[in-house]
């Protein structure tokens, strides 16, 4: 028997606990000593009780049992019993009942409030299950224990105790308790269909069920534990014991269990690698070396027609990343290298060099972390790195994506980091032992010697000599030498902002990062000098100073600010004399405001100044600074009154932004510096100076800012101003203001500064003149951009308040500034009119004062003040709209909700500040309805977030995760109740005020599923609404109504609503709708919304004999058929058989008489008819019925023709696969012959297409439609009205026309080839929409891919040719889909970069021999437009090209370029390339041409250098400095031919002045 005789009954047992004193239960031991005293026939009964307190106080929640000490004294009580001398007692502690109580303890405890000491229950449960002195007790507690754990794995617990269960799972595996072989047989017994299978099967079942849970974060880290016990167990190589030894399991097999869970759950790829390969790697280094092996013999399938498996490689790459960084993978290496026998896994140059070119980002930014990683920051790299980092990192750098640039930059940091580090290692060993030290030992000092002389162990023993240390310091040394050329090329003026952007940014990288391992960064001086003293790299730095993007003049100042005055003020490039960096900023900085002045453009005016505040850096003495800074500010004075006296000429010919940036970047340098009193004083001028700037600019601009509708304003008197319109008014006042007002702030920001003496704070009166004069532009503006500025501007004034006591003394103005602000800002709202729905500044002046988060006025009065105002009623007829304090008052609160610094506080009045938006949308007037709708939305948001997608916001609640703790906000749910009561009878009418009154509140509910405590009530209201009248308002109820049914059998519900007596048409349609949403987002979730077949079908038949006499309502019918539809989509997917209750359709595509006769006309309703008849249709294979009924249909209704073309591919495909393709695409091509509509041709032509496509992918040719008929399609296609979309379903599908025509070896092919190329060439221009553009690159694909082309020629040059077009297109969507087109012509399926330079090659080898590609070639060189074929062959001559270059456009707005990814110079160089690898490069033909056109452009060229150009010059435009460009690569490609002296005369004629002139760097460069 488990248990003792009962000695006492419990009331005996709790009397003699209660007369236990507290310090009996101090800890386990006293309780024991106690439990000893007491009588031996009673102890078991006391130990029983003492055992229900103990785990009663246990059963508590965190905040109760602290650190855990109730469960403590529970585990060490229970263990003392078991160790016991009292036999009696003993034996109790091992009973089964109490094992199970422990054990279901734990798993509910440890699942919701986890704390360390819940696990010395898992001691207990270890010992009473392999220690029992009752074995059978013990196999007892083991099975239930297994039993138990198994079922929570497979899923086939009742209740979701995935953590503890995992967690019990890996503590009794590590402790040996239950054996593999243990699980197995239970997982038998729970799965029974795998009683036949062998261990194989079954483990991979068990650990896919592991892998399924590891999508939960909180039990990834579980799951991978015991997936690692499996793992070890069954390779026989467990540390503790001997495991399976299962005979068949490998680390190749393995490796296919991880790749299939994680093709199954593409999101734990994380979970993976650091829960279950790095503990490997940690503990198991021959299992390490063995998955390294089989990760190792993977090859990237990147070539064309191959289903690629990004998840795949990132696994294989995460491993070899592991494995470099435990020392077990060697650098990359060639093949002969990877040939010679290693005891470690050596990179293959090849694999890795794929890898990096592969179109998936995260499989590129995996392996250049694999590339970068190793086991110490002082390993060598290898030469075949430095290799693949030359060929890779330009394509990384121009990648479009974001994020993807700065996870390269992050790498890179390593990268540089790690070669710095090298270097100096090489560079310590080449000098000696007693250069390590810094000094040589003393003579004598043997120890000293010894330890000096004494080998570094570590990554700095790898160089084993000075022969190698020299050979690394050599080729790292050239490799950072290579690295700031490549940086220099990627901010050439023709480069996209992406390559600018992320070169600058690696450039701040490799002059912060330090030589020496562990050092903190520092500038490195070396860097800076090379960079300093190259005057290309100045030159460039300089131009970017003006770059249209903000980041990019902001990064390029930057790089510039690093340099120290050493190096500033030394000649910059001795070769050109003695002229300083400083001096050369100086003659930049006043062109530079030249083109400024000129322009009058943000980017122009931003540049100017970043150039005046860089010079003030560069001014090394405070004197200087501070002149500059007065000098600046005379110019501004001097602009105002130009302004001030005629603002229409001064906004055209003296911005004044610019210079107010100028002398805010100054300050920026003066603030930073601690200054004597005198300089103080001149400074303390300054903040008068400026302030008095801005005052008088606002008096200038504010008429112009403040006109109600200010983006039309131009006042009369500046009508005939010639130039003047209202773009450059309002561009002018508001960049003056948006410019002051920065300004202003950051004068005022040095308030934040710690006090003390020398520091230049404003006066305090200049602070308090700016409070007061924000607070009237914000009172006052209507611009949005000006008072978004301004509004920063003040809320720093008000925050700055509560540090003026701080910095200067014996001032009491806080307080009394900020209640003068406020009630100011009331008397704003009850007097200024509504005239913008957002309040203009209001709001902002508002969340200001609260930003200030001072005492008074206090957050609580400023938030009661605005609720009070905005609960006034407002009568519509007691107002005209323009007076509404109510709606000023609503957009106060609804900012401060949206507010970062405020939101929080206001988290305590969400539901009162709910109840009043809901209010508000009762209102008769149509201003507070809308501000009660938007303050509506924000409170949602502060509810739910905004990180939502739009389609999970529309999905809503999934049933179980925690959206909303209503416990936080306790109030909320009867606030929620409330809403529903309230507008329960309003609702009875059809009134749009009350139905947007309900929506919030259906809407939260909705997307954060119920509170438990209000759940009937909200449901039974939200039932009712389903019969509401308005049909958006059953539409959400029924939404809403999913959140309830998920979790719950739902069938039933639905049974239950049908079967009430009052179900009139808006009820049933209402029901129907909450059962089509819930099957939707079953679905959507992936769970089985078909489950219960049986009740299912018998729940549609009781709505069909419903729905039947509501015949007149169509949206009833159409309701009710798109479930069926719905669910008729869900089996077929599933491969099952047809539902009972779809009645089938006619052929002649009538509906079911039964069913329809009698409705009404109803467009909805016929697509649904139109769905299920396809449907039906497909399931027989009926394709005659297919097309009498869309013919037919066609004629009645287009609409609903074309939605039965939409889902027929998909619905046909599902019901009979590849069957009936022939007889689909002859209807299809039917279709857009005899129908004129072009929708339905449309979607005609797309099926075609796909279907087409399909059949060329698996080469049955015999099903594809006759060359004949194709050419009557082509013919009829060319008829009739033509709209956007026909068009591009017309350019998609022409290519694989042409891929049919093409593989059946039509007639006339060289011709037809030769116009479609044309055509596709001129959809991919530049001025092409994105929608022709992509639908050009599509069809490129469907060509390439799907034709089959046994001899290359000319024919297919134009559209090889559109091809590389749609691979350097803006778009990156286009370049994606060329790229995948060119995988059907290179053989592999590269980054777009990548993919055109191997097509360039690719082209260049195929038809090295042909005119017609010479042709391509120069005019791709001489950046023309390609003239293929036999015509006459003319290039438009470079001096038009220059002509048209230097065409400068100084509007205000100027167009912006059509392609900006483009590098003319890339391309130029690409074809370059190409141009030398030719054999026959003569001086006939298209090269003649090309000859002739370098020779006049390098005289044009020459001429043009002999003025001067350096910084910002006439070669910083990249329009000109691109055609330079092309004339001397064209030159030096000449030249290398050796056939022409007078080309090789005039390219040195040019460098000769080029250099005189100071063209730019990089052009000479080129021409070298």
């Amino acid at each position: 028997m488990d248990a003792a005789p009962e000695i006492l009954d419990a009331a005996s047992t709790g009397a003699v606990l209660s007369a236990a004193t507290p310090d009996v239960f101090t800890n386990a031991n006293t309780i024991t000593r106690w439990l000893m005293s007491q009588q031996s026939e009673a102890r078991v009964q006391i130990a029983q009780g003492i055992f229900d307190k103990l785990l009663q106080d246990a059963s508590q929640s965190r905040q109760h049992h602290g650190n855990g000490q109730a469960c403590v004294k529970l585990c060490s009580f229970v263990q003392q019993c078991a160790k016991s001398s009292d036999g009696a007692l003993k034996q109790w502690a091992f009973t089964e009942l109490l094992s199970r109580r422990l054990f279901h303890f734990y798993l509910e405890w440890y699942e919701h409030d986890p704390h360390r000491a819940l696990r010395l229950v898992l001691d207990v449960l270890v010992l009473s299950s392999t220690s029992n002195p009752s074995p059978d007790t013990g196999r007892l507690v083991k099975e239930h224990v297994l039993e138990t754990l198994v079922s929570i794995v497979a899923r086939k617990s009742p209740r979701l105790l995935t953590k503890s269960g995992l967690q019990c799972l890996d503590h009794f595996l590590t402790k040996q308790a239950i054996t593999l072989d243990d699980i197995a047989r239970k997982y038998k017994e729970i799965e029974p269909f795998l009683a036949a299978s062998d261990m194989l099967s079954l483990w991979k079942s068990f650990v896919f069920h592991l892998f399924s849970w590891m999508e939960l974060p909180y039990v990834g880290p579980l799951a991978g534990k015991c997936s690692v016990h499996i793992f070890r167990a069954l390779r026989n190589t467990t540390s503790t014991g001997p495991g399976l030894g299962l005979p068949g399991f490998t680390a190749e097999l393995w490796l296919a269990w991880l790749q299939d869970g994680l093709a199954r759950n593409p999101e734990i790829l994380e979970d993976i690698k650091n829960y279950i390969l790095v503990p490997i790697f940690k503990t198991d280094k021959i299992a390490a070396v063995d998955l390294l092996r089989a990760f190792s013999r993977i090859k990237p399938l990147t070539t064309a027609g191959q289903e690629l498996s990004d998840q795949t490689f990132l696994l294989q790459l995460a491993t070899l990343e592991l494995g470099k960084k435990s020392g077990l993978v060697e650098e990359p290496s060639s093949e002969d290298d990877v040939l010679q026998p290693t005891a470690y896994i050596v990179l293959r140059e090849t694999v890795l060099d794929s890898f990096l070119s592969h179109p998936s980002i995260s499989v590129r930014s995996s392996a250049f972390s694999l590339l970068a990683s190793s086991q110490a920051t002082t390993r060598p790299f290898s030469q075949a790195a430095f290799s693949l980092l030359k060929r890779h990192l330009a394509p990384f750098h121009a990648d479009y994506d974001a994020k993807f640039r700065n996870e390269v930059l992050g790498l890179s940091k390593n990268l540089l980091r790690r070669a710095k580090n090298v270097i100096t290692v090489a560079q310590r060993t080449l000098a000696g032992p007693s250069n390590w030290s810094g000094q040589q030992p003393a003579d004598g000092d043997a120890e000293a010697t010894r330890l000096a002389t004494k080998k570094k162990f570590g990554p700095e023993a790898t160089l084993g000599d000075n022969v190698e240390a020299n050979e690394i310091l050599v080729s790292h040394q050239e490799f950072i030498g290579w690295y700031l050329n490549f940086l220099k090329r990627e901010i050439l003026p023709t480069t996209s902002y992406q390559r600018h952007i992320t070169a600058l940014k690696a450039a701040l990288l490799v002059l912060r990062i330090g030589k020496h391992a562990g050092a903190a960064d520092e500038l490195d001086m070396d860097i800076a000098q090379t960079i300093s003293s190259d005057s290309t790299w100045i030159r460039l730095l300089l131009d970017l100073i003006l770059d249209p993007f903000d980041d990019v003049r902001e990064a390029a100042a930057t790089v510039l600010g690093l340099f120290p005055p050493s190096i500033v003020e030394a000649p910059a490039d001795p070769e050109r004399g003695p002229t300083t960096l400083l001096q050369i900023l100086q003659e930049f900085s006043l062109r530079a405001w030249d083109l400024a002045n000129r322009t009058g453009r943000a980017d122009h005016g931003d540049g100017a100044a970043r150039s005046q505040g860089l010079l003030c850096k560069w001014l090394g003495k405070q004197e200087l600074r501070t002149a500059f800074a007065s000098k600046v500010i005379q110019r501004l004075e001097d602009k105002i009154s130009k302004a001030e006296k005629d603002l229409g000429h001064a906004a055209i010919e003296n911005p004044v932004h610019g210079d107010f940036a100028a002398i805010s970047y100054v300050w920026q340098v003066l603030a930073h510096e601690i200054y004597v009193q005198e300089q103080l004083e001149v400074l303390h001028r300054i903040h008068y100076l400026v302030f008095a700037c801005s005052k008088r600019i606002w008096a200038a601009v504010k008429h112009v800012l403040c006109d109600d509708s200010p983006e039309g304003h131009l006042p009369e008197e500046m009508e005939e101003i010639e130039g003047l319109d209202t773009k450059d008014l309002l561009s002018y006042s508001f960049r003056a203001v948006h410019e002051s007002s920065n300004l202003l702030r950051s004068m005022i920001g040095t308030l934040r500064l710690e006090p003390a003496p020398g520091v230049p704070f404003p006066p305090l009166d200049v602070v308090r003149d700016i409070g007061y004069l924000t607070f009237e532009q914000l009172a006052t503006l209507r611009h949005r951009g000006a008072f978004s500025t301004v509004s920063l501007t003040f809320a720093t004034c008000c925050q700055l308040t509560q540090s003026l006591e701080r910095v200067f003394a014996n001032v009491t103005v806080s307080s009394e500034l900020l209640r003068d602000w406020y009630q100011g800002a009331l008397l704003c709202i009850e007097s200024q009119a509504s005239t913008t729905r957002r309040s203009a500044g209001i709001p902002s002046l508002v969340t200001a004062i609260l930003s200030a988060n001072a005492s008074s006025p206090s957050f609580e009065e400023v938030f009661h003040t605005l609720g009070e105002i905005a609960k006034k009623h407002a009568r519509l007829t007691e107002t005209d709209g323009s007076n509404l304090p109510q709606v000023h008052a609503l957009n106060c609160l609804r900012e401060v909700f949206r507010s970062s610094l405020l939101s929080k506080k206001a988290e305590n009045h969400l539901a009162v500040s709910l109840q009043l938006a809901a209010n508000s949308l009762k209102s008769e007037i149509w201003a507070i309805r809308n501000c009660g709708l938007l303050l509506l939305r924000s409170l949602i948001d502060c509810l739910l977030g905004t990180g939502e997608s739009k389609a999970t916001m529309e999905l809503g609640w999934d049933g179980h995760s925690v959206r909303i703790s209503y416990s936080k906000y306790p109030t909320l749910p009867g606030v929620i109740l409330g809403l529903l009561q309230s507008a329960d009878e309003a609702l009875d009418e059809v009134s749009s005020a009350a139905a947007e009154a309900v929506f919030p509140a259906l809407d939260i509910i909705r997307r954060a599923g119920p509170p438990e405590e209000h759940r009937e009530g909200l449901r039974g209201y939200i039932e009712g609404y389903l019969g509401s009248k308005i049909w958006h308002v059953r539409e959400i109820a029924a939404r809403t109504l999913c959140s309830f049914l998920l979790p719950i059998d739902w069938v039933a519900e639905i049974e239950r609503l049908l079967e009430e007596r009052e179900l009139d048409a808006n009820r049933l349609h209402g029901i129907l709708l909450a059962m089509k949403f819930v099957i939707e987002r079953k679905v959507d979730s992936s769970r089985d919304a078909d489950s219960n077949s049986a009740a299912l079908n018998s729940l549609l038949n009781d709505i069909s004999r419903t729905v039947k006499p509501l015949a007149n309502h169509p949206e009833i019918q159409a309701a009710y058929l798109e479930i069926l539809n719905l669910l008729a989509g869900i089996r077929c997917r599933k491969r099952s058989a047809k539902l009972g209750v779809l009645e089938p359709i006619t052929p002649t595509g009538e509906a079911p008489a039964s069913m329809i006769r009698g409705t009404k006309p109803s467009a909805l309703l016929d697509i649904e008819v139109a769905v299920k008849l396809v449907s039906d249709l497909a399931v027989s294979g009926n394709v005659s019925g297919l097309r009498l009924c869309l013919f037919q249909t066609l004629r009645r209704d287009i609409n609903t023709a074309t939605r039965m073309l939409e889902i027929l591919p998909k619905t046909w495909e599902a019901r009979q696969g590849m069957n009936a393709r022939p007889e689909l695409c002859l209807l299809y091509a039917d279709i857009c012959i005899h129908t004129a509509a072009p929708e339905a041709r449309a979607q005609a032509l797309t099926n075609l297409g796909l279907l087409v496509d399909d059949i060329l992918k698996h080469h049955e040719l015999a099903e594809l439609p006759g060359i004949e008929y194709l050419d009557q399609l082509w013919a009829g296609l060319q008829t009739g009205e033509i709209n956007p979309t026909l068009s591009y379903a017309i350019i998609t599908t022409s290519g694989t026309i042409m891929a049919v025509l093409t593989s059946n070896h039509a007639t006339n092919l060289d011709q037809r080839l030769r116009a479609w190329g044309a055509m596709i060439a001129d959809a991919l221009d530049v001025n092409s929409t994105f929608d022709t553009r992509y639908a050009a690159a599509t069809t490129l694909r469907s060509f390439f891919v799907g034709c089959q082309v046994h001899r290359w020629d000319t024919k297919y040059l134009p559209a090889l040719s559109a091809l590389y077009d749609g691979l350097v297109d803006d778009d990156d969507e286009v370049r994606e889909v060329a790229a995948s087109a060119a995988a059907g012509v290179i053989g592999s399926y590269l980054v777009p970069p990548v993919a055109a330079d191997r097509l360039v090659g690719w082209m260049r080898r195929q038809f090295e021999d042909q005119e017609e590609f010479n042709r391509l070639l120069v005019c791709r060189m001489t950046g023309q437009t390609p003239q293929l074929g036999t015509g006459d062959f003319q290039l438009t001559p470079a001096e038009k090209q220059f002509i048209k270059a230097m065409d400068y456009d100084e509007s205000l707005f100027a167009t912006e370029e059509q392609n900006l990814f483009i590098d003319e110079i890339k391309e130029t160089m690409r074809w370059q390339e190409a141009f030398q690898h030719l054999g026959n490069a003569n001086e006939d033909g298209p090269f003649g041409g090309l000859t002739k056109w370098t020779e006049a452009g390098l005289r044009c060229l020459t001429r043009i250098a002999e003025t001067e150009d350096g910084p910002l010059g006439w070669t910083s435009d990249q329009h000109v400095f691109s055609i330079c460009a092309r004339v001397v690569l064209c030159a030096v490609a000449i030249t290398g031919t050796g056939k022409n002296p007078a080309v090789v005369e005039l390219l040195e004629e040019f460098k000769s002045i080029g250099r005189r002139a100071m063209v730019h760097g990089s052009l000479l460069g080129m021409a070298a």
